[in-house]
């Protein structure tokens, strides 16, 4: 029910230009761990056939682009949309205070400036089109361009507003954020959708899986899915817009308290409460 009403609330902001998203519109299907953080680790699935978890949290249509994007880039309030910044196109702020902040995932003082008012959204890249092929653009973080891959981001269109998506970082995107972002990994990720005049953002957290936010030490999960957005993003004629690009965005965490901190998180121990999850659903069904 919290989810709903985060959705429903985060929704209202600003003008939408379609539908109010549902969390239901994008979904992981597939995870996936690395054996260890090392350069030759090997990937593998830990989810079962037939997974279909929905976003924790979406918010939108909102109308215009979704820009503003960040220019340092290492999640200080104001810089960048999710962090508080305004839209370029209406000069509206429509995360005031930051997106998908709460209790377990607060604002933080990352700048060092002694004010924890920093939401920490890092924007990666944008997935985008160009004459007949589409490619992932990575974004520069805190001044190092060696940090996002290429290969960090792909998606599939199949549909207007409907396609596949992965969210595929290397085994050792965590050591090489280290020296922009400190000792930390992130604790969230957000997928923004821009479509026709409008764009939507839909949020993505451990916590859905009832796992705790990875530490550096931890070998890198990569999440994949599918989306939907042909009901929420629509073009002026009233039907589903085509996708123009999808940008993705991470959450740095300023360190994990003493309570959160956790045991290094095994392939085998994630994989069980993927698979725990999964079984409970199936029950429910």
């Amino acid at each position: 029910m919290k989810k709903i009403l985060l959705a429903a609330c985060l929704s209202a902001v600003g003008a939408a230009h379609a539908a109010p998203c549902q969390v239901s519109d994008v979904k992981v299907t597939s995870v996936s761990q690395y054996s260890s953080v090392s350069a030759n680790a090997t990937l593998s699935p830990i989810t079962p056939p037939g997974l279909s978890v929905n976003a924790a949290a979406c918010a939108g249509a909102f109308s215009g682009n979704d820009g503003f994007y960040p220019t340092t880039n290492l999640g200080y309030a104001g810089d960048g949309l999710l962090n508080g910044g305004q839209q370029v196109a209406s000069g509206k702020v429509l995360f005031e205070g930051g997106a998908f902040i709460s209790d377990q995932y607060p604002l933080q003082d990352l700048r060092g400036d002694g004010t924890a008012n920093d939401p920490g959204w890092i924007m990666l890249g944008k997935y985008e089109g160009g004459g007949n092929s589409w490619a992932f653009s990575p974004s520069s973080i805190g001044g190092f361009d060696d940090i996002v891959l290429s290969t960090f981001f792909t998606a599939t269109i199949t549909g207007a507003g409907i396609g596949t998506w992965a969210f595929t970082p290397d085994a050792t995107a965590a050591a090489r954020a280290a020296k922009a972002i400190g000792d930390n990994w992130i604790d969230q990720f957000s997928i923004v959708f821009k479509a026709g005049n409008g764009f939507a953002v839909y949020n993505f957290n451990p916590a859905l899986f009832g796992q705790p936010a990875q530490t550096p030490d931890d070998p890198i999960v990569n999440w994949s899915g599918t989306f939907d957005v042909s009901g929420t993003l629509i073009n002026n004629g009233g039907k589903p817009a085509g996708i123009s690009h999808i940008s993705i965005w991470v959450r740095d965490p300023s360190g994990l308290t003493t309570t959160e901190i956790p045991e290094p998180a095994s392939l085998a121990l994630f994989g069980i409460g993927l698979v725990g999850l999964y079984a409970a659903r199936r029950r429910k069904a």
